[in-house]
């Protein structure tokens, strides 16, 4: 833990703007996946704004979080569950009303790509592994999620 807020700090402090953007948009996903898990024990009845259980929007928030966490401990090994992570808000925000968010997660995972000078791109099982991440994130948000109806019908 130490490591990640040195990082974050060493960034703010003496960074580049490309170190900056990258620690930033991981910083913020670590920040708003503690958020989410929170308004999933919490508060659940604010789930249903984003057509979410209350289990769900809990465990997105876990890996949200540990995902940001991981891209500031090791960028190569955080990127891929970043890129999950960016799916996931992509696929959620394509089926709530908060349609601008798809193109914030977007441009999130774009700028840490583009800022970020360590992550292997000249490698194509790094392209294509970061792309399935993506895929898996859309794919949890669609498939794993369920109806929020039925989930209400249940309890």
């Amino acid at each position: 833990m130490a490591g990640i807020v040195n990082k974050c700090m060493a960034a703010l402090l003496w960074g580049s703007i490309d170190e900056r953007v990258s620690v930033g948009c991981a910083a913020m996903t670590l920040m708003a996946g503690v958020a989410h898990t929170a308004q999933g024990i919490l508060i659940p009845a604010s789930c249903k704004d984003m057509n979410l259980q209350p289990w769900f929007m809990t465990c997105a928030g876990l890996w949200m979080a540990g995902s940001g966490a991981l891209f500031l401990h090791h960028e190569v090994l955080g990127f891929p569950f970043m890129a999950a992570s960016m799916g996931g808000a992509a696929a959620t925000a394509a089926m709530s009303p908060a349609k601008p968010g798809i193109v914030f997660s977007s441009a999130t995972l774009a700028a840490m790509a583009y800022t970020t000078k360590s992550l292997p791109f000249a490698e194509w099982k790094f392209i294509v592994f970061s792309v399935a991440m993506w895929l898996f994130g859309v794919w949890g948000r669609v498939y794993v999620n369920g109806d929020v109806e039925e989930g209400e019908k249940k309890d």
